[in-house]
């Protein structure tokens, strides 16, 4: 099945653009309106920092060379020599990930950092090994993720799923597109100085390519390059954020600690799980796009390039095939599982799961549909998006 590893939606879209960002004041007030903009509520969002306007941005740096087109095996292989080595203390694959990441060693897991202050400093300087002025001729970028869903760095859960994408010992979850998609974030552990100094955490990139992000997690601000020396100046005068940076103190974690405990996904890793994880996304993406379609409807036409009724029309045409794109992959994936399962001699998943989760997905669509239609918004294709149940 064909991956979408590119983001088709129109660049506005992700980018936030509305405002021209020439200070940290102008940058706060951008990050605030976009949190205020997703009705986050109680939500956790969290932040990157890129010194230039990727193609393809927030990439793991395991995927920037061909180290798993080579071998396979190549972070097992890593890992061993990194404990053979004393490079790592640690037992647990994902704990000699978090090392590995934090010593310059290729990683799947993506840094972001609950700071948006940190975040600005990645935008405006590029890495350490490098003069701070480097890339003040590329315009930078913050990343602005949105999640309602965290995995704890010292649960089975998180270290079964992490051990399984190592060892390559689960057929059922390495060979379905379907999953490779389930980016998960990890909680922060204050396992070495620079993950305590950039109040660091991780997504998680299960696949063997770079999946891009769902786009509903998402949103990017720039940062011009004429202001990227100004602003690291300041976030160094007045927030002491620099190469040396601050380290936070344990007495200042209680309320955190306290408030993600109740969004902590707890479950077991099984493929039950990590089905009803993969329909809980697609049910958000179609949230996510019903709001954007409405939107895109509700524009008045003196903020469209094209004025015409026609042009407005060509447009939710074009996103309605993004739109149909996306939840076909998610219907491929299924189906691909279905097919899985009913072909390997002990079946990972009972008859009446498998048909109660088709059931759901069913379900999802047909609202969407439902919802597209009372929005006044034709032109999606609902029947050919829908999987028996057999």
């Amino acid at each position: 099945m064909d991956s979408m590893h590119r983001n088709t939606l129109p660049k506005e879209k992700i980018m936030d653009s509305a405002c021209n960002v020439s200070n940290i004041s102008e940058y706060l007030n951008r990050v605030s309106v976009c949190i205020k903009n997703r009705q986050q509520g109680d939500g956790i969002v969290v932040y990157r920092g890129e010194p230039e306007v990727y193609d393809q941005p927030c990439r793991p740096n395991i995927f920037r060379k061909d180290y798993l087109n080579e071998n396979v095996f190549f972070e097992k292989n890593l890992f061993d020599t990194m404990r053979q080595n004393r490079l790592t203390g640690e037992n647990r694959y994902l704990d000699n990930a978090i090392d590995a990441q934090h010593g310059e060693f290729p990683s799947r897991l993506l840094d972001v950092s609950y700071n948006c202050l940190v975040a600005l400093y990645f935008a405006v300087t590029p890495y350490y090994h490098y003069d701070e002025a480097y890339m003040d001729d590329q315009d930078g970028m913050v990343y602005l993720f949105f999640i309602d869903e965290i995995f704890s760095p010292s649960a089975d859960n998180t270290n079964d799923n992490y051990k399984t994408i190592i060892n390559r010992d689960k057929d059922w979850y390495l060979k379905n597109d379907l999953f490779r998609n389930n980016h998960k974030f990890i909680d922060h552990a204050k396992q070495n100085n620079r993950i305590i100094a950039q109040q660091g955490a991780f997504i998680l990139f299960p696949g063997e390519e770079p999946e891009s992000l769902p786009e509903y997690i998402y949103c990017g601000i720039l940062i011009p390059k004429k202001v990227k020396a100004q602003i690291r100046q300041d976030l160094n005068l007045l927030f002491g954020i620099h190469t040396g940076s601050i380290y936070p103190e344990i007495i200042n974690l209680v309320k955190e600690l306290s408030s993600k405990s109740r969004r902590l996904n707890s479950e077991a890793f099984t493929c039950h799980n990590e089905l009803w994880y993969a329909l809980s996304r697609l049910k958000k993406e179609l949230i996510y796009y019903l709001d954007y379609v409405i939107e895109q409807k509700g524009r008045k036409r003196s903020d469209i390039l094209s004025s015409t009724e026609h042009g407005i029309e060509n447009d939710i045409e074009k996103i309605l095939i993004h739109i149909e794109c996306r939840i076909n992959h998610y219907r491929m994936g299924i189906l691909e599982f279905m097919e899985y399962n009913r072909e390997t001699e002990y079946a990972v998943l009972e008859k009446e799961e498998m048909k109660q989760a088709v059931g759901q997905y069913n379900q999802y669509i047909k609202t969407f549909s439902r919802n597209m239609q009372d929005n006044r918004i034709n032109g999606f294709s609902y029947e050919k998006l829908t999987i028996r149940e057999n």
